[in-house]
C-alpha cells in the first residue's frame, strides 16, 4: 500500500477532527476505512499529520497505535519486538526477545544470523525481512551517533547507500575518511557487498580531493536559487517568492524551518556555494542586527558575505517599507556593496510583474549593479535630509520609488531560533518514499 500524501492529510485531518467532534456513527467511520487510515497516519514520521491523526482517534474513542522513535539505534528490546510484529513476522517476535535484540543489534543483523540464531529457516522469509530492514535503515535517524553527518552525505549520493551508514559508523568511519577508502575496504569494512553500490561511491569520490567539494557539486544539481531573509519580518514574503519561483521551474532553497547554531552553519553555507543565484529579501528592520557586526555573527551577514565571496548573482528584493540605514558605514564593509545593487521593489498588487523582473535578473538581462561613476549622495544629520538622501540614492540605483517614504523606526530584533537542518528535510522526504509500508515512527 502506498504511503499517503502527508501534506494533503494535514489539511484533511484538520477538517476530520472538527467533524468528528460532533455526534458520529462509529460503524460508518469504520465502514469507510477512516479508522485504519488514521492509525496509519498516527504512526507516520510526519509530526503534524501524526498529531492530528492521534487527536482524531482519541476523540472517537479509538486506541492510538504504539509509536516508535526514528532513532532506531536507541530502540529497546520491546520496540524491536513491536516492529517485528508490525511488519508481519509475529512468529519470530519471541526469538528476537529471547536473544535480546535491541535497535543496535537489529541494524547490524546479517542473513546468517537470521537463519542460525533466530531460526528463520525460510529463504523467502529472510529475503522479505532483509527488504524491510533495509527500508528501516534508510528511514532511520542516526543523529545520536553520527556527528559528521555521514548519513546525510550518503543520502545525497543515493538513498541506497544509507543502508551502510550504521556499520560504517560502528567501524569508526566519518565523512573525512571516505576519499581514502579502497574497494576492498568498502567491501570488508563497510559491508558494501553490492558492486554497483561500491561503483557509485567510487565515482562520487574520484573527481574530488575534498569531501565538501563533492557535497557542493551534488547540491548544485538541486539548487538554482538560495533565498536569504530575516525570519522575524520577511518569512511570508520569502515563502511567497519561493513558491512563485518554483512555479516558473526554478529549484529553490529556503530555510523554512528553524536552524541550530553550530554545525549547521557550514551546511547552510554549502547550499549558498551550490546555488547559482542569491536572492536577499529586505524587509523593515532586517538589517538592524548588522550594525557593528564586525565578528560576522548575524545569519544574514554570514549568508551575504558567502554569496559575495563565491561570486553569486545577488538579487535584492525590497519590501515597500524597507529603508537602508541613513549612514552606510553602519553596515559591515564586507557586505556594504549591497547598498549599491539594483533590485526589485516588491509590490503585492503587481507580483507577476515583480517576478518577471526577478527572472530577468536571473537570466542576466538586467545589470545588478549601477553604472560606473554613480556615487552615493552625502548624508546630513537631520531627519529630513536623511529622507531626501535616501530618495536620491534609490533614484540613482533604480530600485526605489522617488516618492518620499515615512521614516521607519528601528527596534532591536530578537535573534532567530535555529532548529532543523534542510538536508534533514530532504532526507525526511526520501524516507517517506523508501520507508517500509508497515514501519511506524513517532516524534518524541
Amino acid at each position: 500500500m502506498a504511503k499517503p500524501c502527508f501534506k494533503m492529510v494535514r489539511y484533511r485531518l484538520s477538517r476530520t477532527k472538527r467533524l468528528l467532534a460532533k455526534p458520529y456513527d462509529n460503524e460508518n467511520i469504520k465502514e469507510i476505512g477512516a479508522i485504519a487510515a488514521l492509525k496509519e497516519v498516527a504512526s507516520s514520521p510526519d509530526e503534524v499529520a501524526a498529531k492530528f491523526a492521534s487527536e482524531a482517534l482519541t476523540v472517537i474513542g479509538e486506541e492510538v497505535p504504539y509509536k516508535l522513535t526514528q532513532q532506531v539505534p536507541c530502540w529497546t528490546i520491546a520496540d524491536v519486538q513491536y516492529w517485528v510484529k508490525k511488519i508481519g513476522f509475529e512468529s519470530y517476535a519471541d526469538a528476537f526477545a529471547r536473544h535480546m535484540v535491541d535497535g543496535d543489534l537489529l541494524l547490524l543483523l546479517t542473513e546468517k544470523e537470521l537463519e542460525q540464531d533466530l531460526q528463520m529457516t525460510s529463504a523467502l522469509h529472510r529475503k522479505r525481512f532483509i527488504r524491510e530492514l533495509e527500508s528501516l535503515k534508510i528511514a532511520a535517524d542516526y543523529g545520536s551517533v553520527d556527528e559528521s553527518q555521514l548519513d546525510q552525505f550518503l543520502m545525497s549520493l543515493s538513498p541506497e547507500l544509507s543502508v551502510y551508514t550504521y556499520q560504517m559508523l560502528g567501524m569508526g568511519l566519518n565523512r573525512s575518511l571516505l576519499p581514502s577508502l579502497t574497494d576492498e575496504m568498502m567491501k570488508t569494512v563497510c559491508g558494501i557487498t553490492n558492486p554497483i553500490h561500491r561503483l557509485k561511491l567510487r565515482q562520487a569520490l574520484q573527481d574530488s580531493k575534498h569531501i565538501d567539494d563533492i557535497e557542493v557539486a551534488i547540491l548544485s544539481k538541486q539548487i538554482d536559487v538560495f533565498i536569504s531573509y530575516r525570519r522575524s519580518t520577511g518569512n511570508q514574503l520569502a515563502s511567497l517568492i519561493k513558491v512563485l519561483l518554483q512555479l516558473r521551474g526554478y529549484k529553490v532553497f529556503i530555510d523554512v524551518d528553524k536552524l541550530y547554531a553550530g554545525k549547521f552553519d557550514s551546511s547552510l553555507l554549502k547550499n549558498i556555494q551550490a546555488a547559482k543565484h542569491f536572492i536577499l529579501v529586505l524587509t523593515p528592520n532586517s538589517l538592524d542586527r548588522l550594525f557593528n557586526d564586525h565578528n560576522c555573527e548575524d545569519w544574514i551577514h554570514k549568508e551575504l558575505r558567502c554569496a559575495f565571496e563565491y561570486h553569486k548573482n545577488v538579487i535584492p528584493i525590497f519590501d515597500q517599507h524597507f529603508e537602508f540605514p541613513a549612514v552606510d558605514t553602519e553596515i559591515p564593509a564586507d557586505i556594504r556593496p549591497i547598498t549599491k545593487y539594483n533590485g526589485v521593489r516588491w509590490v503585492h498588487d503587481y507580483q507577476e510583474a515583480c517576478m518577471d523582473k526577478v527572472e530577468r535578473f536571473i537570466k542576466g538581462e538586467l545589470n545588478r549593479t549601477p553604472s560606473i561613476g554613480q556615487q552615493q549622495p552625502s548624508v546630513t544629520s537631520s531627519t529630513s535630509s536623511q529622507r531626501r538622501t535616501q530618495s536620491t540614492r534609490w533614484a540613482s540605483t533604480n530600485v526605489r520609488s522617488t516618492t518620499q517614504k515615512c521614516a521607519i523606526s528601528r527596534q532591536q530584533l530578537e535573534p532567530s531560533t535555529h532548529h532543523f537542518s534542510p538536508s534533514a528535510i530532504e532526507k525526511q522526504r526520501r524516507k517517506q518514499c523508501h520507508s517500509s509500508v508497515s514501519t511506524v515512527y513517532s516524534v518524541q
